[in-house]
């Protein structure tokens, strides 16, 4: 099936440093779409006036999880008025070509949004500064140097179902830790497997599926059904302002194709193909 090809081709590019420079060629490793104008605003806008909508007061610290293939998010939240910036990643993903932010910034200005004087940035580092913006690459570690309660606002897309399963505990809890209190979190959710958008993921045990070679290569999700990691939140510290699932018709995939771990659960624990969370910190 197209999908086994795809787990063997995605685990031998992810793990064979030759093919690195090939991977976006063929397009067989995505690091999300934040590269693209149109929908770096759009998935911005879209979480930060989830975060107007509930924030209670003047915005002033914000930090992205998973920015992917560029800062344009410390270029966007300038603009919206963040006075500092914090993007997460767990490997630095982001394109380094100055010119490319220079014209990103020029499509804001068209469109009426405030942006930083970057005319004289020689490095993708001057636009951070002049952002006053942290691009911090080693993931959970990246977290928890970042101050206790200093945080007004965090979101991710289509970023946390690739948290280490072994790590998500604690990343919510160094969330709880980050983020004033009553400060605002929106995050929207892929649990579809990343290699035929199915639950093809579900096939494989515990031990084979967070293994080291699956664990690092770029189809690697956390597994964690929907309600269980909106319960997450929930249960250390977050109070959930507002839910929403999308989920299949009917299940992708039977039941018994799935690995006896997950075939304990029922059809509508595994039916969310995606979701959309907003929480406070209580």
């Amino acid at each position: 099936m197209i999908w086994r090809l795809k787990i063997f081709l995605k685990i031998l590019i992810s793990n064979i440093s030759f093919f690195d420079r090939f991977v976006k060629l063929f397009g067989l490793i995505k690091v999300g779409n934040m590269a693209s104008f149109e929908y770096s605003l759009k998935i911005f806008n879209l979480h930060f006036k989830r975060f107007q909508k509930f924030a209670s007061k003047e915005e002033v610290v914000m930090l992205e999880i998973g920015p992917g293939l560029s800062i344009t998010s410390a270029l966007l939240g300038y603009s919206a008025g963040f006075k500092k910036i914090y993007l997460v990643d767990v490997k630095d993903f982001a394109k380094k070509d100055v010119n490319f932010y220079k014209q990103f910034a020029l499509e804001m200005k068209k469109k009426g949004y405030k942006i930083p004087d970057i005319s004289k940035a020689t490095s993708r580092e001057d636009i951070l500064k002049k952002c006053n913006a942290e691009y911090l690459v080693d993931g959970l570690k990246s977290l928890i140097k970042i101050k206790s309660n200093s945080v007004d606002f965090v979101f991710s897309h289509s970023v946390l179902e690739h948290i280490r399963k072994k790590q998500f505990l604690n990343t919510i809890l160094e969330l709880k830790r980050i983020i004033k209190k009553n400060g605002i979190s929106s995050h929207c959710i892929d649990y579809q497997d990343h290699l035929d958008k199915s639950l093809n993921n579900l096939r494989f045990s515990e031990r084979v599926w967070e293994s080291h070679l699956f664990a690092s290569s770029s189809f690697y999700t956390n597994r964690i059904p929907a309600l269980k990691l909106h319960k997450y939140f929930q249960e250390n510290g977050f109070e959930i302002l507002e839910e929403k699932f999308g989920k299949w018709p009917k299940l992708p995939l039977d039941m018994k194709y799935l690995d006896r771990d997950f075939r304990i659960f029922e059809e509508d624990d595994l039916i969310n193909r995606t979701s959309s969370l907003i929480v406070k910190r209580k």
